[in-house]
C-alpha cells in the first residue's frame, strides 16, 4: 500500500483541514407585520389583525393611503456568517373587492416599529384604534416614538415590484440582487432588521390592496420568505465527527505503510 506525492503529515492535512459547503433553504414567516393608514393624528393601526393594505381607499374609506409593514427574524432563522443566494417573498392576496391589475412595491423600512394589539378584524380596511407600541402614519411605536417622514421611513427606490390582478391567492416577489442583499444586510447586523414597507397605487383612489398577514386564521395564508443560502464554511469533523475517525484510520494506514517502506529499503 503506497501513498505517492503524500507525507503523513499533509494526508492528515487534507483530510482533516478540508471544508464542506453546502445550499440550505428555509421558509420564514413574517415576525411582526402591520399597515399604516394615513391619519394624521396617527390614531389608527391594525397590528393584530389578520389583513394588510397597500395603496388608496375609495370614497368610503376617504380616499386615503395605506401601506403594509413587514419583518422577518433574519438572524434567529439562518446561521450567522452566511451567503444568502435568493430571496423570495410570498404573500395571499385577498381583496374582497375588484381593483384592476395594481403594482405592489417592497421598499427597505429604514427605522424599528412596533406591532400592537389593534384589530380591524374584516375586511379591516378602516382600521382599529391604535394600541401600545403600535406603528402609525406618524408613529414607530404609539405614542411616544415618531416617524421622521409621516408615513414611514424607507428607501426611495423600491427593492421588488410585481402587478397583481383582480385574481386572489398567492403572490411572489421573485429574488433580485436588492432582495439578495436586503437580507444579507439583515443577516449581517440584525440591528438594521426592520423590514419592508408595502406600497401600492397611492394615486389612484379605490386602488388599495389586501394580504393576509401572520394572524390569519389559515396557517397557509401566513406571508413567507423563501431563503437560500451557503452556511459557513465547516470542518468535515465538525460536519460529521465520524470523519474524525476515519481521517485517524488512514493517516495510522499511511504511516504505517511508509515505515514498512523504509524498512524495505
Amino acid at each position: 500500500m503506497r501513498f505517492v506525492g503524500f507525507s503523513k503529515g499533509s494526508f492528515a492535512a487534507c483530510v482533516m483541514l478540508g471544508s464542506i459547503a453546502r445550499a440550505d433553504t428555509v421558509n420564514i414567516s413574517s415576525s411582526k407585520d402591520n399597515t399604516l393608514f394615513e391619519d394624521p393624528a396617527g390614531a389608527l393601526s391594525n397590528g393584530a389583525g389578520p389583513y394588510y393594505y397597500a395603496g388608496k381607499t375609495g370614497i368610503s374609506g376617504g380616499n386615503r393611503i395605506r401601506r403594509g409593514l413587514m419583518a422577518f427574524n433574519i438572524a434567529g432563522s439562518i446561521p450567522a456568517g452566511s451567503t444568502i443566494n435568493s430571496a423570495a417573498l410570498t404573500c395571499i392576496k385577498n381583496t374582497p373587492a375588484f381593483q384592476g391589475n395594481q403594482t405592489i412595491s417592497l421598499h427597505k423600512v429604514l427605522a424599528d416599529w412596533g406591532e400592537g394589539t389593534s384589530n380591524a378584524g374584516d375586511p379591516g380596511g378602516f382600521g382599529a384604534s391604535s394600541t401600545a407600541n403600535d406603528a402609525t402614519w406618524i408613529h414607530r411605536f404609539f405614542n411616544t416614538i415618531l416617524w421622521t417622514t409621516a408615513g414611514g421611513d424607507f428607501a426611495a427606490t423600491a427593492t421588488a415590484s410585481i402587478v397583481v390582478t383582480n385574481t386572489d391567492g398567492p403572490y411572489t416577489w421573485a429574488s433580485n440582487p436588492q432582495m439578495v442583499a436586503d437580507v444579507q444586510d439583515w443577516l449581517d447586523n440584525p440591528a438594521n432588521d426592520f423590514g419592508w414597507i408595502i406600497r401600492g397605487n397611492e394615486v389612484t383612489n379605490s386602488t388599495a390592496v389586501r394580504f393576509c398577514t401572520k394572524e390569519n386564521s389559515i396557517p397557509a395564508n401566513h406571508p413567507s420568505l423563501t431563503v437560500d443560502f451557503t452556511p459557513p464554511l465547516q470542518s468535515p469533523a465538525v460536519a460529521n465527527p465520524g470523519l474524525i475517525v476515519f481521517a485517524v484510520v488512514l493517516t495510522m494506514a499511511a504511516a504505517g505503510a511508509l515505515r514498512r517502506q523504509r524498512g524495505s529499503n
